[in-house]
C-alpha cells in the first residue's frame, strides 16, 4: 500500500504539480499508526513542504455500514467507517486520528474526508467540535466559515471486472461531461492502480485541460 501510495501520488503530480490535496489514513485497517512507519512519514513531509496539502481520511478507513441506507448498501464495501457512528465513536475516532497526524506532520490537518464520503448526523455534529478548515462530502465541500462549494466529482471504482470496465468508460467521458463546471474534483484511490492507471491519466490530462489546479483548502477563495 506504502509503494502504490506514493505511485499514484507521482502520477497525479506529473500532471497537477504539487497542487493537489492528499488524504491519509492515520491507522489504515487497524495494522499500525502512521508513527510506525518512519520512512512513509518521511515522505508526507516532503509532500507538505512542497506544498501538498495533507487532509485527514478517518481514522482505520473500516467501518460498519448501515445497509438500510443506499450509501451503505451500494456506495462502499464495509468501509463506511462513519456512516452509522454515534456521537461517542465519531469523537474518539476523529480525536485519536486528528492526534496521529499532528504528531506525524507537526501541524494540524487541514481537512477532514470520512470514507466513501458517508456522515452519520452525529459524525457532522461532532466535526465541528474540530479546527479543520474544510469537511469534504459527495456534493462538495464546506469550509470553517460556512461556505459550502458544491463541485461534482470524477470517481472509479476497481473491485470487480464489472466496475473496471464502466470506470474505464466513465474515464473516457466524465472530463467532457463536466466541461461546464466552474469547479470539478477529481479522486484517485490507491486501489485504483495498476488495473485503471492508464485510464486515470487520460482523464487527468483532460479534465485539467484549460483549468487550474487547486489544494482543496484554495477552493475557499474561489
Amino acid at each position: 500500500m506504502e509503494y502504490r501510495s506514493k505511485e499514484i501520488v507521482d502520477l497525479v503530480m506529473h500532471t497537477t504539480g504539487t497542487d493537489l490535496t492528499l488524504l491519509v489514513v492515520p491507522d489504515f485497517n487497524s495494522q499500525g499508526k502512521l508513527s510506525n512507519f518512519p520512512f512513509f512519514c518521511s515522505w508526507l513531509r516532503d509532500l507538505k513542504d512542497a506544498g501538498v496539502e495533507i487532509a485527514q481520511h478517518g481514522l482505520t478507513h473500516t467501518g460498519r455500514s448501515d445497509e438500510r441506507t443506499f450509501g451503505g448498501r451500494y456506495l462502499t464495501a464495509g468501509e463506511g467507517e462513519f456512516a452509522s457512528a454515534c456521537v461517542e465513536n465519531a469523537l474518539e475516532r476523529i480525536r485519536t486520528g486528528f492526534k496521529i497526524m499532528s504528531d506525524v506532520m507537526g501541524e494540524e490537518p487541514s481537512g477532514f474526508t470520512a470514507p466513501a464520503w458517508l456522515y452519520s448526523r452525529e459524525t457532522v455534529e461532532v466535526l465541528q467540535q474540530f479546527p479543520f478548515q474544510w469537511v469534504e462530502y459527495r456534493t462538495g465541500i464546506r469550509y470553517h466559515k460556512g461556505k459550502m462549494l458544491y463541485a461534482p466529482v470524477v470517481i472509479y471504482a476497481s473491485r470487480t471486472l464489472w466496475k473496471r470496465f464502466c470506470s474505464r468508460v466513465w474515464a473516457r467521458f466524465a472530463p467532457s461531461l463536466f466541461y461546464g463546471f466552474n469547479t470539478v474534483r477529481y479522486a484517485a484511490h490507491v486501489r485504483d492502480l495498476p488495473s485503471l492507471e492508464t485510464a486515470l491519466f487520460r482523464s487527468l490530462i483532460h479534465l485539467c485541460a484549460g483549468r487550474k489546479c487547486l489544494t482543496t483548502a484554495e477552493g475557499a477563495v474561489k
